[in-house]
């Protein structure tokens, strides 16, 4: 891929993450919402492939783990649709969890090109320093204040993001994060 095809990805790449932090900033509560079925939906999907996986091949050693982690998955996705407030508080956990790992890699990343004398790192070092304190901050929320806030963060989080890849796009070293 061409220097010039991968700045064009970049660049939609940071645009997109740009719009869906606006959106989620406009609708806190709707991102919030939005997440806990896009979950709910991954898992039932998962745990449907899981079963037809289970039931379809030859001889499973492993068919009673397989099929448990199906139902398991298929349960869970579908409590999360049925129940999506109490989805949206655990999504909040998950989420600030993720943050948490992502922060510290994005942190690790930024230190290694700035190590090797890479420009951007500062954006990338801001971005992951930001997803540790957004974690942080979503898991000491109670439930309440994580139903709406978890879509202000999320915004937050993909405004930084998409704004740190447009940056990135300027250094002569593509980075991907």
């Amino acid at each position: 891929m061409t220097s010039i095809a991968k700045s064009s990805l970049l660049t939609i790449e940071a645009v997109v993450l740009l719009l869906l932090g606006v959106a989620a900033l406009v609708a806190p509560f709707l991102a919030s919402l939005t997440i806990t079925f896009l979950i709910g939906w991954v898992l039932i999907v998962s745990g449907a492939l899981g079963l037809a996986t289970a039931f379809a091949g030859h001889q499973h050693f492993h068919r009673g783990w397989s099929l448990a982690s199906a139902i398991i998955a298929l349960v869970a996705g579908l409590l999360l649709l049925i129940f999506p407030l109490v989805g949206i508080i655990t999504a909040a956990i998950v989420i600030g969890a993720y943050l948490l790992v992502d922060g510290v890699s994005l942190i690790g990343l930024a230190l290694a090109r700035r190590k090797r004398g890479l420009s951007g790192w500062p954006w990338l070092l801001a971005s992951g320093g930001l997803d540790i304190v957004l974690a942080l901050f979503i898991l000491s929320l109670g439930a309440a204040g994580s139903s709406i806030l978890i879509g202000i963060i999320i915004g937050v989080d993909l405004i930084v993001a998409g704004l740190a890849l447009l940056f990135q796009r300027q250094a002569l070293a593509p980075v991907l994060i």
